[in-house]
């Protein structure tokens, strides 16, 4: 029986009512942020390791071309912030819900995903080689050339999303949910075995499975071209 979208629950953000308001320009090694509504803070370029925000809302952010290794990001609420050519890597999201960003370039190697969703987003050259994603929903994104080389989407959902040119290879993918997604160009579609893909639309229906034919290398012909 293949998996379900209810089968995928993912938990909210948990955020006080009133939160301190806050507009950091740099942070240090392990500092954190705790309850904070962060608008229009520019951490541009900032490089830290071991960094925790956690129970916080930040609003058009810049965190383009950080470097935050091993963030630790829970309870957060991300909207219309700028993330792109950021690198967290084996950074660990936990309920976090990100809305309306700039993720293009973004790098997630080794990340842990869990109870997170990525809503209306551009995701463009992102890589997540080798991160986990469990209880995740991305939602009307655009991921055109992402990587997700040895990633685990086995609990994954991506609805809507553009998957053009994206790179599968060496995923684990049972349990993932593919709704009305598109797929032109993508790479290393044998990986998704055990995947679960839904179209509405005969026609995309149709390019996903034109799509696992030429990454098989199997070539589709109409019998009067081999005459």
């Amino acid at each position: 029986m293949p998996a379900t979208v209810a089968d995928v629950k993912i938990a909210a953000p948990r955020l006080r009512p009133n939160l301190d308001a806050a507009r950091p320009t740099d942070l240090d090694d392990e500092e954190r942020l705790l309850d904070l509504a962060l608008e229009d803070a520019d951490l541009s370029d900032l490089v830290a390791e071991h960094v925790e925000i956690s129970g916080s809302r930040l609003t058009r952010c810049k965190l383009a071309g950080s470097d935050l290794e091993k963030l630790i990001l829970v309870d957060a609420e991300v909207a219309q912030c700028d993330i792109a050519n950021a690198r967290w890597s084996d950074a660990a999201l936990t309920r976090v819900a990100i809305t309306a960003s700039r993720m293009i370039g973004f790098a997630g190697p080794g990340a842990s995903l869990q109870h997170v969703t990525i809503r209306d987003s551009v995701l463009d050259f992102a890589s997540f080689r080798f991160s986990r994603f469990h209880k995740v929903e991305l939602s009307d994104c655009r991921l055109q050339n992402a990587d997700f080389v040895s990633a685990d989407l086995t609990g994954a959902v991506f609805r809507g999303c553009d998957l053009s040119g994206v790179e599968f290879s060496q995923v684990k993918a049972a349990k993932a949910i593919f709704v009305d997604c598109t797929w032109e160009g993508a790479k290393g579609l044998a990986s998704l075995a055990g995947a679960t893909v839904a179209a509405a639309s005969p026609i995309d229906t149709l390019a996903f499975t034109s799509a696992v034919t030429a990454a098989s290398g199997i070539t589709l012909a109409h019998p009067d071209e081999l005459d």
